[in-house]
């Protein structure tokens, strides 16, 4: 047990001096023990104490063990409290109507000391960390809805701003699907390994030093998923909370494009050649680099991902009336009628493998450029090719008029949909 947390074992047997073994090997492990000597006693104390672990005898009068378990799990403030039971019945029968009432493990009695320690352990584990989780989810989503109250009171801004307040809210509720999502297997297999170390005594040396390699295997693996998780999740905010913060800066866009471009194509090393198109773009302009390079960087990496080899990959930039043109053509498969339905929406991942064999990722490449397109005040939008193939368009207002101020550091600038803005 840790020194942190000292968990309660809550004994139900109308034998005393069943009550008394038990509870002494228990006290003298560290656990706090109390007790009820009949199964009404037993229902009506239960709820007051909240213990961790109930030990409860099935041969009792009045109220058989059976009884009482399926008692608390009707009662929703103590539901969700493992129930060992404790019986002398060393029969298939008995311990099928255990489960099916409720409870998690059982003891034969006269019971192994060694034994019932290590089965309370767990179960008091498994439960500790079943509160923990709840706890964390219960925080996630108070700040959640703290969250989207916050943006809720900036309705009264730009359009844009608008969007961005709703992609933020979809974006919130999905994470906390995602996490109930993809960390319910891997926690799944942890509790399933931990389970699994209870029956290792049975096994010869040899036997227990391989179960112990692969049930470390088996956790580790489970973490590292978690973790995996957890890093994606953590940079998507990092850079969600960036890219709304931001400033204007002069660039060159056409040396951007191209950069971004030739990244992504030597990031993905495919069979696949990329042709980037310059035309009519101006030598300077306004802008948000890092919005326009995320934007970018996600649907040309989008066009890679789902080309065959053999074929090409075209950007095109083009600048009329104030407004860059991006286009990205591929000859992928296309997107069918039901991805197209949520293709931009936050954690919802498209085909589970691409043409080319990559693995799909969380979900967050198409939902993130197009918050920068909108934070940008653009637009970003898919258009069908035929016979085949996708074509992402991202359209964005730069600066075009810039006078100086008296302060050198903070020019106005107008974009052309006439708002004016600050650029460093």
């Amino acid at each position: 047990m840790t020194a942190t947390i000292r968990h309660t074992v809550f004994i139900v047997d109308d034998v005393p001096q069943n009550v008394q073994v038990a509870a002494t090997a228990l006290r003298d492990e560290g656990y706090t023990v109390a007790f009820a000597t009949s199964g009404p006693e037993a229902l009506e104390r239960i709820p007051l104490v909240q213990p961790d672990v109930v030990l409860l005898d099935v041969m009792m009068p009045e109220m058989n063990g059976f009884q009482v378990c399926q008692q608390l799990k009707r009662n929703s403030q103590v539901a969700a409290i493992p129930v060992i039971f404790l019986t002398a019945l060393n029969d298939g029968d008995a311990i099928v109507k255990g489960f099916a009432a409720g409870g998690v493990d059982y003891v034969t009695k006269p019971f192994n000391t060694a034994e019932l320690l290590a089965r309370v352990r767990t179960h008091c584990t498994l439960y500790t960390m079943q509160r923990l989780l709840a706890e964390k989810t219960a925080i996630l989503e108070d700040l959640t809805q703290s969250l989207e109250a916050q943006v809720a009171q900036r309705t009264e801004a730009l359009h844009a701003a608008l969007r961005r307040q709703q992609n933020f809210g979809q974006m919130s509720a999905a994470l906390v699907a995602l996490i109930n999502h993809e960390f319910r297997t891997p926690m799944t297999v942890i509790q399933s390994s931990v389970e699994m170390m209870r029956y290792a005594h049975r096994l010869d040396a040899e036997r227990q030093e391989e179960l112990c390699c692969q049930i470390q295997q088996r956790i580790g693996e489970s973490l590292s998923i978690m973790q995996k998780h957890l890093d994606s999740i953590a940079l998507m905010i990092q850079l969600h909370t960036a890219l709304l913060h931001e400033k204007p800066q002069r660039v060159a866009p056409a040396r951007l494009v191209q950069e971004v471009a030739m990244q992504c194509a030597a990031e993905y090393n495919r069979q696949q050649s990329l042709q980037v198109v310059i035309e009519h773009v101006p030598d300077q302009a306004i802008l948000l680099p890092e919005n326009l390079r995320v934007a970018l960087k996600n649907i040309i990496s989008n066009a890679f991902a789902y080309s065959p080899p053999g074929t090409s990959v075209v950007v095109t930039c083009t600048a009329t009336d104030g407004s860059l043109s991006i286009t990205v053509d591929d000859d992928g498969p296309g997107i069918d009628s039901e991805e197209e339905q949520h293709l931009y929406q936050w954690f919802k991942r498209g085909r589970s493998h691409t043409t080319v064999g990559a693995q799909r990722g969380l979900g967050l490449g198409l939902p993130l450029a197009k918050l920068a397109a909108e934070t940008m005040m653009g637009m970003l939008w898919h258009e069908r090719r035929f016979p085949r193939g996708t074509r992402f368009v991202l359209d964005v207002p730069y600066g075009h008029e810039v006078t100086t101020a008296g302060d050198e550091s903070a020019r106005p600038l107008h974009l052309s949909n006439g708002q004016q803005v600050a650029v460093q």
